[in-house]
């Protein structure tokens, strides 16, 4: 079975220091904390295996990011004698395109490293600028279609723009699909729902999750509205394609400490969007309301960056509430005649299925 050594751990209780991962088969997985922004931070994989060492993911492309990831290859060189380094990778490999896993890639290109990323998120990478431009068009309707204060909108925009200087336009060296091989026989599992492109890594016994499934926290989701195959019902199935890939012995998230049981946490993580669910329905049945106010009602008052991942997970629980019709546009003659008009949501006077998650996952309680 799967070991993991010791490591350091913050105050939030992730990775502060590298830690090494033994599968039952005998691969070795080093575990590289990296702080990608201010407070944030990855989990990076190096999978050193003699044939075919690989990285998954890459942090942001930051000299401070770089740097630490730097580090890191020299602090399980000196504990753990690896002797691989980055420029000894065969493979980058990509969980998927948000800018903290993907951003630093132009660091291995420019030391020859073929970069892999499933094909759904392969536009990111290679047309940067296209997508960032056309997704800021979709995200600034969205965000006229919450109701959100114009202030409000306008700065978190800014905070939007901002990334724009954070890539350059790199094409990956290949595209996966579900179901595709990587270095000597890793399987790939394409999970779609936190981000199109996101997959999954079957190493031996261990399952690299990236951001689909976390040890503490649940990813933040999308309206599938603004982002096709993101939302909660392609999050659900991927939850339940992930459970039939196989028996793993632990999970590794893409931030946050290792995932020793992975049904018990899919059952978490579901009862998790449920109370949710009903909590956006019970608060609809009380009066009409806009996105804007659900997502106060729901995380509070938030700032910067805040308000943006607020506005996603509480759109992307009405979504799934009103394609499942338990909820009703209240001011629909309005948002016809205005596609920017905010949306007020209104629930419908029926009980809510006893169990939106679960259904879709025979056997799985906590």
């Amino acid at each position: 079975m799967a070991s993991v050594s010791p490591f350091a751990t913050d105050r939030k209780g992730r990775p502060a220091g590298v830690a090494e991962i033994v599968t039952a088969a005998g691969t070795r997985i080093y575990l590289l904390p990296v702080e990608t922004f201010g407070g944030h931070r990855n989990n990076l994989y190096l999978i050193d295996h003699p044939e075919h060492p690989l990285l998954f993911d890459t942090a942001t492309g930051t000299p401070e990011a770089q740097a630490e990831l730097a580090l890191r290859f020299t602090e399980i060189r000196e504990r753990f004698g690896v002797t691989t380094g980055p420029e000894g990778l065969a493979e980058v490999v990509i969980s998927h395109a948000h800018i903290d896993h993907f951003g630093g890639a132009h660091t291995f290109r420019r030391l020859g490293i073929p970069i892999t990323v499933h094909e759904l998120d392969a536009r990111v990478l290679e047309a940067f600028s296209e997508r960032f431009l056309l997704a800021g068009r979709d995200f600034h309707l969205y965000l006229l279609q919450t109701g959100l204060a114009a202030e409000v909108r306008d700065e978190v925009m800014g905070l939007y723009r901002a990334a724009k200087d954070l890539f350059t336009d790199l094409e990956p060296d290949r595209r996966l699909r579900s179901q595709d091989r990587v270095g000597p026989g890793w399987r790939v599992l394409h999970v779609p729902g936190h981000c199109p492109g996101m997959i999954c890594l079957a190493v031996d016994d261990v399952l690299l999750t990236a951001d689909h499934l976390l040890s503490r926290i649940t990813p933040v989701q999308r309206p599938q509205s603004i982002t096709p195959f993101t939302g909660l019902e392609n999050y659900f199935r991927s939850l339940e394609k992930m459970l039939d890939f196989g028996d793993f012995a632990l999970g590794l998230g893409g931030h946050e400490a290792p995932i020793p049981d992975l049904r018990l946490r899919v059952a978490e993580t579901l009862n998790h969007h449920e109370r949710r669910l009903r909590w956006v329905h019970r608060l609809c049945g009380e009066k009409a309301r806009t996105i804007a106010e659900l997502s106060r009602l729901l995380f509070g008052t938030q700032e910067g960056y805040g308000v943006l991942l607020a506005l996603s997970e509480a759109g992307a629980h009405v979504e799934f509430l009103h394609e499942l019709g338990y909820l009703v546009i209240e001011n629909l003659d309005e948002v016809v005649r205005d596609v920017a008009a905010p949306t007020l949501y209104r629930a419908r006077d029926r009980e809510p299925h006893p169990a939106f998650a679960r259904t879709r996952l025979p056997g799985i309680s906590p």
